[in-house]
């Protein structure tokens, strides 16, 4: 009964420490199935490229810099997560997703339409930051 208990907490534990992405894998690429543009094919205002582009943007201590991102209609900014959890780059209106960032590891959004786009991280919703796009 007591292993049961023990085998139970620790099953916890580990679905707890994945939600919170503590994956420490490096890589970029989202997981199979998670969204990366719920405005399906490219109809919201950006899409998740693999490039690097030419706005810098970071996360750092469960934030965003630049605040707010400028760039420019047809322009890619790429983050580059620098804490050790995975984070993601949301628009608020869910039209463009990233999926989970791990430390290290960078993802890159091409705006095609001029707005305004708050965006947050899914992950740690208090992660917040705003696209300004000429």
């Amino acid at each position: 009964m007591r292993q049961m208990r023990v085998a139970a907490v620790a099953a916890g534990l580990v679905l707890a420490l994945a939600a919170c992405g503590a994956s420490g894998a490096g890589e970029s690429t989202p997981p199979s199935g998670a969204p990366v543009n719920a405005g399906g094919g490219g109809s919201g205002p950006c899409s998740v490229v693999s490039a690097t582009g030419e706005v810098a943007g970071t996360i750092q201590g469960n934030a965003f810099a630049p605040s707010p991102v400028a760039l420019t209609a047809g322009q890619t900014v790429t983050f580059t997560n620098e804490d050790s959890v995975s984070h993601t780059v949301t628009l608020d209106d869910g039209s463009c997703d990233t999926g989970p960032i791990t430390g290290g590891a960078t993802a890159g959004l091409t705006f095609t339409t001029a707005g305004s786009y708050p965006f947050h991280c899914s992950i740690h919703p208090s992660m917040t930051g705003t696209f300004e796009v000429s």
